[in-house]
């Protein structure tokens, strides 16, 4: 029994001696391809290419204020097309929700900055006659002379 043990003892050894190769990750590592190609001579800063490259569909945040205000004026909309009987307990039920909602919600200012980078990058491509367009075989956004 101790001989097959050690049998088998050498060669879990040995292979795992064998598999055991060190890889390089830097000299291995996938290039990913950028999201924002620029092909102008304007430099832009660290911040507005971390926005640009958030893509062509990226929805910003609206103010918390304001998507509170829309959605308790649509759920009031919806709360009209009910029968009257049963309104109030619908508009009870739903001000519970909303207050719920004001108090978990998380308040997040980032919105503001992105909407400021966007106005910036848009007056910088407004001023030097330079556009942005979908690139045509993936998802980065190409900064070019028109």
């Amino acid at each position: 029994m101790d001989n097959l043990y050690q049998k088998l003892n050498k060669k879990l050894v040995a292979l795992t001696n064998q598999t055991s190769t060190k890889h390089d990750n830097n000299k291995n590592a996938s290039k990913f391809q950028s999201l924002l190609i620029n092909l102008t001579n304007l430099k832009f800063t660290k911040e507005q290419i971390q926005t640009l490259s958030l893509g062509p569909s990226y929805a910003i945040e609206q103010e918390s204020k304001q998507y509170i205000n829309e959605l308790i004026t649509d759920t009031e909309s919806v709360i009209r097309h009910l029968e009257p009987k049963i309104q109030n307990t619908y508009r009870y039920l739903a001000a519970k929700q909303i207050k719920h909602i004001m108090a978990t919600y998380r308040h997040n200012t980032l919105y503001k900055r992105y909407q400021y980078n966007i106005n910036e990058l848009k007056n910088i491509l407004q001023n030097n006659n330079l556009t942005r367009v979908k690139a045509d075989k993936c998802t980065a956004i190409v900064i070019i002379n028109f």
